[in-house]
């Protein structure tokens, strides 16, 4: 099993499992976009039964074009973006890679909304690229 740990900017949030990512990828969709301030957001999913939240975070919900509801979790003291759920991806929670302690645990193995990606932020060529969300399998 893979151990991996995370904060905030504030430290007011953390995180600690032990699992494999489920999935590794970086996401081009306008709304991972704004809310990472930069081209894309870097995400890895886990099991939430192997992670470990410590800190109350703040949410807000949208509706993701699949139609998918995404709550978007932060820190409500420095507004850092910590982790998402969505109704797609039952049992998961997707964790920004950025808060990571350690960065190298995070490993892209995708690129989600490629299409969208920015001139200046193209996805990394050793990523499988998709145009759009791929199929979940549920």
């Amino acid at each position: 099993m893979a151990e991996f740990s995370g904060r905030c900017l504030c430290g007011g949030i953390s995180y600690k499992g032990e699992s494999e990512p489920v999935f590794a990828g970086n996401c081009h969709c306008t709304d991972c976009r704004k809310a990472s301030g930069g081209g894309h957001m870097a995400l890895f999913a886990v099991p939430e039964s192997g992670l470990e939240v410590a800190g109350e975070t703040r949410g807000y919900d949208l509706t993701a074009d699949s139609g998918a509801k995404v709550t978007h979790h932060f820190c409500p003291n420095c507004g850092v973006p910590m982790f998402n759920t969505n109704t797609s991806l039952p049992g998961l929670k997707v964790i920004v890679a950025s808060t990571l302690d350690d960065p190298e645990f995070y490993k892209p193995a995708v690129s989600i909304f490629a299409s969208r990606a920015l001139s200046w932020d193209q996805p990394h060529p050793s990523t499988q690229q998709f145009d759009t969300m791929p199929p979940t399998g549920g």
